[in-house]
């Protein structure tokens, strides 16, 4: 090939590969459509740190729309929202150890706007110490284990005012601890006291 024909298709190599470079770089460029739901995500961080005062009710009720905001160990999270705003998850509450759909989904709002009671659950990871004996020998020693605190608060969301909280979970000790041993979320306890609150019978025990 002569040196001005190789040149040439240099030239037009280059000026293809430039082509599909500007290409794909504007097509990542383009806005991603907005998900069905993500007003109400872009919302959690702003829900999870509202700054509240207290006014305890005596008979705590939940009154309109609810949102759930959950903070496990500083991760935030919607109840019964997919991540990403694509989805609502319309799942009843089921019996057992709930950790996700504490209420039926009729409850929720779906839009900020419709948003009337705030419902906080703030659980972190505590860690205590006990004796226990290490597999294959008779030596009694003090290992670290992990228990989960959650404390639930009701708020008033147009006032922002708590106006019921509790605390659940508690401090006990595994009777077997390794590397499979964790701390576990006091899903069942955060849902009765939210159904007992609304006014929400109990899901019946499977195989009742």
């Amino acid at each position: 090939m002569k040196k001005p024909e190789r040149v040439a298709l240099s030239v037009c190599l280059l000026s293809l590969l430039l082509f599909i470079v500007g290409c794909s770089g504007s097509a990542s460029k383009q806005p991603e459509a907005p998900k069905e739901f993500g007003a109400m995500l872009a919302k959690q961080n702003e829900l999870a740190a509202l700054p509240t005062t207290e006014k305890l009710s005596k008979k705590p009720e939940i009154k309109g729309k609810i949102v759930i905001v959950r903070n496990s160990d500083g991760a935030i999270s919607l109840d019964r929202f997919h991540e990403s705003g694509e989805a609502f998850f319309t799942d009843m509450p089921v019996a057992g150890e709930i950790y996700v759909h504490f209420l039926p989904p009729e409850f929720y709002a779906k839009k900020p706007e419709e948003i009337e009671t705030l419902i906080k659950v703030n659980c972190a990871t505590k860690k205590d110490t006990a004796l226990y004996t290490a597999s294959g020998s008779s030596k009694v020693e003090p290992m670290e284990y992990d228990y989960v605190l959650c404390d639930i608060e009701l708020i008033d969301y147009k006032t922002a005012t708590v106006f019921a909280k509790k605390q659940v979970g508690k401090n006990e000790a595994p009777n077997l601890i390794n590397k499979r041993t964790y701390g576990k979320t006091p899903g069942r306890e955060i849902a009765d006291y939210l159904q007992a609150v609304a006014g929400v019978a109990k899901p019946e025990t499977a195989g009742k």
